[in-house]
């Protein structure tokens, strides 16, 4: 028996569907008839952007289906789980099919979702300029975006800084903890932003605290920011995050990662890697009032958002 999963949300659970044994047999054939469309379930790009990032394909239960069948015949061996839309495909795209089929099985996407899928993957750029806070940063090459970046608080701070450079930040540029192996599909974006690894996929504002959030507006999801111990001014040891919003949709989160002169934030897409670039590929950093922070980079289709927060970090649990 197979299930497929809509790689597209970041914090939300996935739309699923369990495949009729027609479509087991109609992909068989697809995927024998060309394997390169088949990536790695686990082993993913660090350059996979906000959206749609493929489908997830995996046995969930042996049975006597067409699948079954062709693997015990010792034809062509597939994974137990694996990933597609990400390759190129010399025929019809397994991946379109396999999202047209969604409808049949009784998941109806709305057409938001429908739109960001059908621009295909989102693949992040490379540019030039530093994307981890270890490289150097060229200070005469900073970019400077057409929208004011939020710059931490200061005396002298301009009217539109709405951020708090706390007295007693923690910062801890730990994306490569989040992207072990072992763990990395296994925690999202607020997993990522409470510095918290619970393993925890579909990990949820409020849930830790009781009452999860019970719709996807700034509204909702802040009040179950409240609920699980974020504020909007400093604590004692603080992270500070921002969160955004896919209207109606999805959450997604950012954490800042270091502190002055260049505050590096990062991020982690759902249950793929996370990085310190946004979906152009520029470093998400700052310095003296140029570059990119999470109010002014390519985030689409997260359009609204929601502000910042600020909790202890011994006390930001995920559920």
């Amino acid at each position: 028996m197979l299930e497929v999963e809509l790689d597209v949300f970041s914090g939300v659970p996935n739309p699923t569907w369990t495949l009729s044994s027609r479509q087991e047999a109609g992909l068989y054939e697809r995927l024998r008839a060309d394997s390169r469309q088949i990536s790695s379930a686990t082993k993913l790009s660090p350059r996979l952007g906000l959206g749609y990032r493929g489908l997830i394909v995996r046995r969930v239960k042996t049975d006597d289906g067409p699948w079954d069948r062709a693997l015990a015949s010792r034809r062509t061996p597939f994974a137990n789980e694996f990933r597609l839309g990400l390759g190129q495909s010399k025929a019809g795209s397994a991946a379109d099919w396999l999202v047209r089929s969604a409808g049949r099985q009784g998941v109806e996407l709305n057409d938001e979702v429908r739109k960001v899928v059908s621009r295909g993957v989102m693949w992040v750029p490379r540019l030039r300029g530093p994307h981890d806070p270890k490289e150097r940063v060229d200070r005469k090459r900073v970019p400077e975006d057409k929208v004011a970046v939020d710059a931490p608080y200061a005396l002298d701070a301009e009217h539109h800084e709405t951020w708090w450079a706390c007295g007693s930040n923690l910062f801890s540029a730990n994306a490569s903890y989040f992207n072990d192996p072992a763990h990395v599909t296994h925690n999202n974006c607020y997993c990522f932003a409470s510095n918290h690894m619970p393993d925890i996929r579909f990990a949820r504002p409020g849930r830790r605290g009781g009452h999860p959030a019970t719709a996807l507006t700034c509204g909702a999801c802040i009040d179950g920011l409240h609920a699980d111990g974020w504020k909007e001014g400093c604590e004692p040891n603080a992270l500070t995050i921002v969160m955004v919003m896919w209207p109606g949709n999805d959450y997604h989160f950012y954490r800042l990662v270091t502190g002055g002169p260049y505050w590096w934030w990062g991020h982690k897409p759902g249950g793929t890697p996370a990085r310190y670039t946004d979906d152009c590929g520029h470093g998400i950093y700052q310095y003296q009032g140029k570059g990119y922070a999470p109010n002014n980079i390519c985030r689409a289709p997260y359009t609204d958002f929601c502000g910042y927060f600020y909790q202890n970090n011994n006390t930001a649990y995920v559920a």
